[in-house]
């Protein structure tokens, strides 16, 4: 019987291995950085690799795509908290006027999350991922995941 079972486990962890990679990919919306507006977006953490990738949906906003490794990030935020670190990027002249973002923070239906993080010439810079509240604990838990970083809220 020890050994039934000892085979079993042995055979069960050869299928099914303890260290699976996590690439979840989350439907939301995104700051575009070139327009200032939240647009249809795939947001893809993979916790293995520690990146995070931002897929904008149409072809012309491919540009604002953006590719975060677990070191660019340096800081993630949401509700009140977020808000007031996008109200501070607009201060700094980091995004331009986003009074669309800064309004949509305030709405209850879906979760808004920033993340600061250093970009390609080495300057801090910060994005908002909009997501659905009932997607919003998983897609924080990735991002926690992904990043070790615990969210400011």
């Amino acid at each position: 019987m020890k050994n039934k079972l000892i085979s079993l486990i042995s055979a069960f962890s050869l299928v099914f291995p303890v260290n699976i990679a996590l690439v979840r990919t989350h439907g939301a919306y995104c700051l575009n950085q070139n327009n200032g507006e939240l647009k249809p977006c795939a947001v893809t953490i993979d916790t293995d690799a520690r990146t995070l990738d931002i897929k904008f949906r149409k072809k012309e906003f491919q540009d604002a795509n953006l590719n975060l490794t677990k070191n660019d990030i340096t800081e993630i935020s949401t509700g009140q908290y977020a808000k007031s670190q996008v109200e501070k990027s607009v201060a700094k002249g980091l995004l331009s006027p986003l009074g669309g973002i800064i309004s949509a923070i305030d709405k209850q239906a879906r979760v808004q999350v920033a993340i600061v993080y250093w970009d390609d010439q080495n300057n801090q810079n910060i994005t908002v991922i909009d997501v659905r509240s009932r997607d919003a604990l998983l897609f924080r838990t990735d991002l926690e995941l992904m990043t070790g970083l615990k969210i400011k809220r």
